[in-house]
């Protein structure tokens, strides 16, 4: 086993551990060793023996520590013959492992243990054998190359690593191309033998040969030569070789005057490359003939044709005649390979567009579009101040021409609609809200009186130079200040609407009166366009006005007056905010609110309470019967009468008597009543000696569906319901009479009259509504049925 040892390297080391270097007499002495890899032994091997000049007065011992005896890396590989100073190798080392080892080697005194000398550094550098090859990172390489890519450009890059000493060249690398797939055409690629870089040596051609294969060998350079090889899919992406083509060199068409904003052709082009890609996707180009805008042209994403918008009419007047002329190119730039098309290449391909106009009837034009005027403001009315000038451009549709306003919004001005003058109907004022940056604008139409008129719009910028016609003002008219405290004064600030020179900076003065303003106030100059007010003596709280004159730069003055509010201020420099109208009277206010409607309750309850007392005046108590006797024969108030009284005795009803509709309610003789008949004569009821259809029998049966006639009155329900429940009042109610419930509190009057004939009229003759649940009815019928209402209610009151 050969081992080297580096002497520079052990130099540097003892540097380390002494600090003053000189000459000494050498006491160590050492053969010289190699260390080779993989050396297959016999182990243990003797490598070198170590002496030292102190065994001469000693009895040494030597020891070993360091790398590779009792610390990693490999240790255990080198150990030492204590007594003799044999160093050994105890087994083979690799290289790719570790490269070298350090230790040192002590003299000590066999008794004592105490080292009799510095200690002696190794540094063991293994020797390299060429037992690695090349490996590639990769066994199979995958990119992609473009079709444009230029001639000598590195495509791509492999590498392959050798752990093996670069120094003695086992781990040096060498790369060479083995093959190419397709081998036609060859030599298509190379690569850089020492860093293994691919270039592009031809030109490359996507319609011919999409895909290519390449096998790479990485070989070291040692003796005994070791290689490995890798294979390069190279995959080649199309690129724009190949320029759009349009389908059609040239077209004509017509198009009318007046056409805007639509399409007006579509044009189409092939392309070789692949489709939807950059190489293939069209850009149209109009290279002629759109000076004025007239065109756009985009392209349909999905056919790739060409769309031509017409954006802008055209004027027949101009030209009748369109050319224009389109180019198309790819997204992508061209490339043309000059290693195989040479240096030159085709041209892009052409379209040409012949439009025909057709001639339409065009609005009036202004000549200028815009009319520039200028005036001093306060012109009177009447002022001419221009006139506007519009002309029929058409060559076959000529015109006349009318002038109507069409914007003022200050109704300044006037225009004659033959002439087109302008002229002022109102003064001119600058400061007018209509006027910006002393500029009023106004625009006016002008209608031709064709069959279709066409109308041109023109405008009028007015621009008014200012005079001195405003006077100058205060900003804030009413302003505060303290009674007391650090601030004494306010600022005033006054403004003219008028430009400079006729604005500020304004004089003030204070106006004198019989109120001695000057001897509580002063003025003193603050700005160009301020002045500041300042009380001389105090003055109590309250409200004053202070007159004051302002005068602009020009001498124009103005008389106003300051409203000025004296307060006491909490903080001493502001005055307390006052408290709001609406806060006071909040209260009032809702109280007025809650009393309106407490009235407007009471009223409505009111008005129900009577209403219900009225109607009650008419209803029946619970406990009265479902029947109501009306009276019908009441002659009058205090009229004698001369016939015999009429006596009601009341019998028991039986059961089986019954008051229905229709039949006769009661026929018995002790019910009595005076056999007399009466007759109406001049509106009057006489007697007469005619007996009725009844005979004694006071309660009969009339005509009228629900109801029951009782002399000259007559008894109906109040309502059906009752109706139907009245037998069986009826029983329970006649049960209750006697002989005294009924009685006639008036004498029966008879009624004398010149004629003989007495004659009991029918009662049918009054109109009762049958189905009436009320009795409003009875307020209409006057004082005759009084005494009847009297005798049918004392018992039970209505």
């Amino acid at each position: 086993m050969d081992f080297v040892i580096d002497f520079q390297d052990l130099c540097g080391v003892e540097a380390k551990h002494s600090v003053v270097l000189h000459r000494e007499k050498r006491r160590w002495i050492s053969g010289t060793f190699q260390l080779r890899e993989e050396d297959p032994g016999p182990f243990p091997k003797e490598a070198v023996k170590v002496f030292n000049d102190k065994s001469q007065n000693h009895t040494v011992t030597f020891s070993l520590q360091g790398e590779g005896v009792d610390t990693e890396p490999e240790k255990g590989l080198f150990s030492i013959d204590r007594y003799t100073g044999q160093i050994n190798v105890n087994r083979k080392v690799d290289r790719e492992k570790t490269k070298q080892f350090l230790f040192q080697v002590d003299a000590r005194d066999m008794d004592t243990l105490e080292i009799l000398d510095d200690h002696m550094l190794y540094k063991i550098v293994v020797i390299d054998i060429n037992d690695n090859a090349p490996e590639f990172s990769q066994k199979i390489y995958k990119f992609d190359v473009r079709e444009n890519q230029h001639l000598g450009e590195e495509i791509f890059r492999v590498e392959a690593t050798d752990p093996d000493d670069v120094r003695r060249g086992n781990g040096k690398v060498s790369y060479s191309i083995v093959s190419q797939s397709p081998s036609i055409p060859s030599n298509i690629f190379k690569i850089n033998s020492e860093n293994g870089s691919i270039l592009l040596q031809k030109c490359l051609d996507y319609d011919a040969i999409k895909a290519y294969s390449l096998v790479i060998k990485a070989r070291d350079n040692g003796l005994n030569v070791l290689s490995s090889s890798t294979e390069v899919q190279i995959n080649v992406i199309n690129s724009n070789t190949n320029h759009p083509a349009f389908t059609k060199q040239s077209v004509s068409l017509n198009i009318d005057e007046d056409d805007n904003d639509r399409v007006i052709l579509r044009v189409s082009v092939t392309d070789k490359d692949s489709p939807h890609t950059p190489a293939w996707k069209a850009r149209y180009k109009i290279i002629k003939g759109n000076e004025a805008g007239n065109y756009r042209i985009e392209t349909d994403p999905e056919t790739n044709d060409g769309i031509l918008f017409l954006i802008k009419p055209l004027d027949y007047e101009l030209g009748r005649v369109r050319r224009i002329e389109i180019i198309v190119e790819n997204e992508e730039p061209f490339f043309t390979c000059q290693e195989r098309n040479g240096t030159t290449s085709e041209g892009l391909s052409k379209f040409i567009l012949d439009i025909n106009v057709k001639d339409k009837n065009d609005a009036p034009v202004f000549f200028p579009p815009v009319l520039t005027v200028q005036e001093v403001e306060g012109q009177k009315p009447g002022k001419i101040l221009g006139r506007f000038n519009a002309t029929d451009t058409d060559e076959f549709y000529k015109h006349s021409i009318r002038y109507v306003k069409a914007s003022d919004p200050a109704e300044w001005i006037s225009i004659d609609s033959d002439t087109g003058i302008i002229s002022t109907v109102k003064t001119l004022d600058r400061e007018s809200p209509y006027v910006n940056d002393s500029v009023y604008v106004c625009t006016v139409y002008a209608i031709e009186d064709g069959e279709i008129p066409t109308t041109g719009t023109g405008t009028m910028h007015l621009t008014l130079v200012d005079v001195n016609d405003n006077l100058p003002y205060l900003l804030k008219s009413s302003q505060e200040m303290c009674d007391d405290g650090d601030i004494q004064s306010i600022i005033i600030a006054a403004q003219d609407d008028d430009l400079d020179p006729f604005g500020g900076p304004f004089t003030f003065e204070l106006v004198d009166n019989e109120q001695h303003i000057k001897d509580n106030w002063k003025l003193t100059k603050a700005t160009g366009n301020t002045a500041r007010l300042a009380r001389k003596n105090k003055i109590p709280i309250g409200n004053y006005t202070v007159p004051l004159k302002i005068r602009d730069r020009q001498g124009i003055t103005q008389e106003t007056s300051l409203n000025l509010h004296i307060c006491h201020c909490l903080d001493g420099e502001t005055c307390p905010a006052p408290k709001p109208a609406s806060a006071v009277l909040a209260g009032a206010a809702i109280g007025l609110l809650f009393a309106g409607l407490l009235l407007l309750l009471l009223g409505f309850c009111l008005f129900i309470f009577c209403t219900c007392a009225q109607k009650a005046q008419y209803s029946l108590p619970s406990n009265e019967p479902m029947w109501t006797m009306v009276n019908y024969n009441e002659e009058g108030g205090n009229a004698d009468s001369q016939t015999t009284p009429f006596y009601y005795q009341p019998q028991f009803i039986p059961n089986g008597t019954g008051l229905a509709p229709g039949s006769v309610l009661l026929n018995n003789p002790n019910l009595h009543r005076q056999k007399e008949n009466l007759s109406a004569v001049d509106g009057q009821f006489r007697p007469s000696n005619t007996s009725d259809s009844s005979g004694s029998n006071a309660w009969v049966f009339r005509k009228h569906p629900g109801s029951w006639h009782y002399g000259g009155g007559i008894l109906r329900p109040i309502n059906m319901l009752q109706g139907r429940n009245a037998q069986a009042w009826a029983n329970g109610r006649y049960l209750e009479l006697d002989a005294n419930d009924v009685q006639v509190n008036y004498e029966p009057h008879v009624y004398i009259y010149d004629e003989d004939d007495m004659r009991v009229p029918s009662l049918d003759a009054i109109s009762i509504v049958e189905d009436s649940t009320t009795f409003d009815y009875l307020n209409d019928v006057g004082p005759k049925f009084a005494t009847l209402a009297r005798i049918c209610q004392k018992q039970n009151p209505l």
